[in-house]
């Protein structure tokens, strides 16, 4: 019989290997998805596609990525999670592999712009959470979550340099291979998830609960606040899908050598852990309202760096830190202002509305963007509309009620 100590050294070293194993997950995936930019020059010259139109399919992977997330969390709780995590793993692997290989219009929006994204979606911040909840317990989540969450930018800082130089090397369908290799060699661990979780059914009554919030999305949308919030949160996605889709490129059309492009979106990523770390703090100093507005605001500002500025090697390093600094770094104000306005049992459900309108904001930037360097117009007019958003956004975040706060 294992005494009581020991139960509780295993119980810790069992939730220790379940959040490095969901760390390990999250972070590969969003290593992916935040890195379409990067295979997309070596896509255009593989596959003959313009770039405006593999930009329409990161656009429309973008919407999928929003759209099937309340989908996929409706499985994971008639399934599992881990069943989730497996089907984002076999779509995330299918369309790395055969996008290389398309040839037409047709197959690269279904691989590119559905299957890929599809499956990154069965990765996602909220299905990883999901499979460690259940052991890990609700005490403990929101701590694990902030620790999941940085890992996205350790994801960034590895695999930016690591695809770019793969792709400069040997070739876009290469490294995209190459990519799919450490989703394969998860399979195992998402197995053993699974079996933990069988042990730990309790939390499912939990989740149905939430499941049946859904048709309470209608109050919400009522109220002032909350569509303030989805304003700001669809601009972040306009953002966020401009460093995502166009950065890379634009900085190689500025001169900067591709390696030193990749660099710059490794200082991305881990400005973006600093800057969810901080801006999580910050909520818990100052009204979280004025920490999002403030977080739009700098958004402004770096717009205006891109209209005005030298696109020098040192102006890509220090506004990739910036943008860095700013970017997942909305995501805690704009959660916790809906867990304190509606309760935090009902933001798994209204945060995830929120990140459809997020998509739909990714969506217009990565559209946009080939059609402006299309017909010539560089990547400005791009900024000078994010400008517009960002500006935007910190008013409306600003006019959030105190009484939320």
């Amino acid at each position: 019989m294992k005494t009581k100590q020991e139960t509780k050294q295993a119980n810790i070293f069992l939730c220790i290997i379940l959040v490095a194993a969901a760390c390990i997950i999250h972070g590969i995936m969003q290593g992916v998805h935040d890195n379409y930019g990067i295979m997309m020059k070596g896509l255009v010259e593989t596959t003959g596609i313009s770039y405006s139109y593999i930009s329409f399919c990161i656009g429309v992977g973008a919407l999928v990525y929003g759209v099937a997330q309340p989908f996929l969390g409706m499985l994971a709780i008639k399934k599992s999670n881990a069943f989730v995590i497996m089907t984002g793993i076999i779509f995330t692997v299918s369309g790395l592999i055969i996008t290389p290989l398309c040839r037409s219009a047709f197959s690269m929006l279904l691989f590119f712009g559905l299957v890929l994204p599809f499956g990154t979606t069965g990765l996602c911040f909220g299905i990883v959470m999901g499979a460690l909840t259940p052991v890990i317990g609700e005490r403990r989540s929101a701590l694990v979550s902030g620790i999941v969450q940085a890992s996205a930018g350790v994801g960034d800082a590895f695999m930016s340099p690591a695809l770019q130089t793969a792709s400069d090397s040997f070739g876009v369908r290469a490294a995209m291979t190459a990519t799919a290799l450490p989703f394969i060699l998860l399979i195992p661990l998402v197995v053993w998830i699974g079996i933990v979780n069988r042990k730990n059914t309790d939390i499912k009554n939990d989740d149905a609960k939430k499941a049946a919030l859904v048709p309470k999305l209608k109050n919400a949308l009522k109220e002032r606040d909350y569509r303030l919030i989805l304003i700001g949160f669809a601009t972040c996605g306009f953002n966020m899908s401009i460093i995502e889709s166009h950065l890379f490129s634009q900085y190689i059309s500025c001169g900067i050598k591709s390696s030193a492009a990749s660099l710059t979106l490794t200082v991305y990523g881990i400005f973006t852990m600093l800057g969810a770390v901080l801006s999580g703090f910050l909520g818990t100093k100052f009204k979280m309202k004025n920490v999002l507005g403030s977080l739009y605001a700098l958004r402004v500002v770096i717009s205006l760096g891109f209209l005005i500025l030298p696109k020098t090697a040192a102006f890509a390093f220090g506004a990739s830190a910036l943008l860095g600094m700013c970017g997942d770094a909305t995501v805690p104000p704009t959660s916790g202002i809906i867990s304190k306005k509606f309760g935090y049992e009902k933001m798994a459900v209204l945060y995830g509305f929120a990140l459809i309108g997020h998509q739909f904001g990714a969506f217009g930037s990565s559209f946009l963007g080939g059609i402006f360097v299309k017909n010539g117009l560089g990547y400005e007019p791009l900024w000078a509309v994010n400008f517009c958003l960002a500006a935007v956004a910190a008013a409306v975040s600003y006019m959030i009620k105190e009484n939320t706060n």
